[in-house]
């Protein structure tokens, strides 16, 4: 199980792989790992079980550490996708395959115009704490947040 970021729509979505492979480097010593930072240094991929989360039919997961570049590209493709639909949703998740009803995920939402969306509101959803107990009598429940962006 792990965290998923991800964008979901009632359109299907384009992939997106960088323009080139880019070297990881990884420090032991001192617990790091850079990636380089290019703002193209992300994937978008399918994300088949969209379903499980969000009423769209269509999602694509990101795959990346986030920079402000990084992040003003995610903005510019989400409003690539508003001109052929109404809304999109940029959730951050953890997955898995079901939950008893203590467990049921908390959801976070919001929903803001295109206008007014930036970078910081990526942000705001990349970093959001997956295992924050917001529910005392069931600390097992995870939060997931849902950003939905409107034309």
């Amino acid at each position: 199980m792990s965290i998923c970021r991800f964008i979901a729509s009632d359109m299907p979505l384009t992939e997106f792989a960088p323009s080139q492979e880019y070297p990881v480097k990884i420090d032991i010593d001192k617990g790091t790992i850079d990636d380089g930072g290019a703002d193209d240094n992300y994937h978008l991929l399918t994300f088949d079980s969209v379903k499980d989360y969000s009423d769209k039919d269509y999602g694509v997961y990101l795959e990346w550490d986030y920079t402000d570049g990084r992040a003003k590209q995610i903005v510019e493709y989400i409003r690539t996708v508003l001109q052929k639909t109404d809304s999109v949703e940029f959730w951050n998740v953890w997955l898995r395959s079901y939950y008893e009803y203590e467990e049921r995920p908390f959801i976070h939402r919001k929903t803001i115009s295109i206008e007014e969306l930036t970078t910081e509101h990526i942000k705001e959803i990349n970093d959001a704490v997956i295992w924050n107990t917001p529910d005392r009598l069931y600390p097992e429940r995870p939060s997931f947040y849902c950003l939905t962006i409107t034309r």
